[in-house]
């Protein structure tokens, strides 16, 4: 009789752990109801390809860069946050009371700007940041007493194989323009 106890347990114990997880998938299963956003008064849109300025975090704006004319070089980075099927090319324009050649250049371009490529990237993204250039700004010294200067760096168009894409972040104004102040040093 000892023993018949120990069969009906042990025959307990294997249909609890049969059927356990069987009542677990049945359950789990009858989960898959479909979830809308838009059911619930939320809406998702999808943001255009865009390309702009970096700003740090989730920042609209980007502080003008402070430097001094004996600084050497300033780079401020474009980005194209949505990635893109292929390389961009991003056209840019020089503003500001700096003058080109004199207080600065940048490889490849002339006074009235240039372009930059963003490289579409071979592998997978693993940092979390976007496609990205830099525009170089190489600044020079005048030996003349010209107090501050500013170089405003707007970016104009930008385009991939599959045609024009917006520029400002989500195709407005935001990061759409940075500005260097240099300090003069023969003061």
């Amino acid at each position: 009789m000892f023993q018949c106890g120990l069969k009906i347990n042990n025959i307990k114990k294997m249909k609890k752990t049969i059927y356990l997880p069987l009542i677990l998938v049945a359950i789990l299963a009858s989960c898959t109801e479909e979830y809308s956003l838009e059911d619930n008064g939320i809406t998702v849109e999808e943001l255009p390809g865009y390309v702009a300025f970096s700003a740090p975090g989730t920042g609209i704006s980007i502080n003008p860069v402070e430097t001094s004319e004996d600084a050497g070089t300033v780079s401020l980075n474009v980005e194209i946050p949505t990635s893109s099927p292929s390389d961009v090319t991003v056209n840019y324009s020089f503003g500001g009371s700096a003058v080109y050649g004199v207080d600065y250049t940048v490889e490849g371009a002339s006074n009235a700007g240039g372009q930059v490529v963003i490289l579409k990237s071979t592998e997978i993204n693993l940092d979390g940041l976007p496609d990205n250039a830099d525009i170089d700004v190489q600044l020079l010294t005048d030996g003349v007493v010209d107090g501050l200067k500013t170089i405003e760096v707007t970016l104009v168009d930008a385009s991939n194989s599959e045609g024009d894409i917006a520029v400002g972040r989500a195709g407005t104004d935001l990061l759409k323009t940075a500005v260097i102040n240099i300090a003069d040093i023969d003061e």
